[in-house]
């Protein structure tokens, strides 16, 4: 059976899907997140870029976010808009707004590099925009990647 033709770039493709605040379902975002990636034709670069800053972000949500260790719900929305690829985090936990924390000091040497804090930066640094915003009890991050012209 052929496989299917990927979107035009004027089509807009849009999921949702939840997750429960635990490291186990890091594995089935990548997945959701591949499968979406591959029907919408988004080059494999792009698509893997993405991913880490997607699970750099749920994984923040999961480690941190949270003042109890109750099962909590964080939502996730992708959408390919042309060549624009969102997606948008929301979660019920404490307020937080990454884009305010400081990066950390930039090491003297290797051995000075200390684990932890690095995450944002990374994000910052394949993100087109990023956008955060606290509403209804909620943290709503957003994420957007925008195609290369010529990729």
């Amino acid at each position: 059976m052929p496989e299917p033709l990927s979107p035009s770039p004027e089509e807009r493709s849009r999921e949702n899907r939840s997750f429960r605040n635990d490291d186990a379902e890091l594995r089935p975002l990548s997945e959701w997140f591949r499968e979406f990636a591959r029907r919408n034709g988004i080059a494999e670069t792009r698509t893997l870029d993405f991913e880490l800053c997607l699970n750099e972000l749920v994984t923040n949500v999961i480690h941190y976010a949270y003042g109890d260790r109750g099962e909590h719900e964080i939502r996730i929305t992708l959408e390919r808009d042309g060549g624009e690829l969102h997606a948008t985090i929301e979660d019920d936990g404490r307020p937080f707004n990454p884009l305010e924390k400081e990066p950390p000091a930039s090491p003297v040497s290797l051995e000075a590099v200390g684990i932890g804090g690095w995450g944002i930066p990374i994000v910052r640094g394949f993100a087109d925009e990023l956008s955060y915003e606290r509403r209804d009890g909620r943290n709503r991050f957003t994420i957007l990647s925008r195609e290369e012209k010529g990729a």
